[in-house]
């Protein structure tokens, strides 16, 4: 039964982080081009159901941003 439960939170948490990579790369595309990029933004339960490719290089550029942050903080504590 905790083998249900584990995948069951696992999941939540893939969408859940997802989402917040997916809603953080279209935030950043729309501030680069000044709003020229036209990029849908999907809702929560339509995000899950199309993961085409375009939403997930939108996802790889949120997730470069937060790792961008992450290696800047680094570098300069040090």
């Amino acid at each position: 039964m905790s083998f249900v439960i584990d995948i069951v939170v696992w999941l939540l948490i893939d969408s859940i982080v997802g989402f917040f990579l997916y809603s953080t790369g279209c935030l950043i595309l729309k501030i680069v081009t000044f709003g020229q990029f036209k990029i849908e933004f999907k809702a929560f339960t339509s995000f899950k159901e199309s993961k085409a490719k375009k939403v997930n290089l939108v996802m790889l550029l949120g997730l470069s941003f937060y790792a961008s942050i992450i290696v800047l903080i680094v570098y300069l504590n040090s």
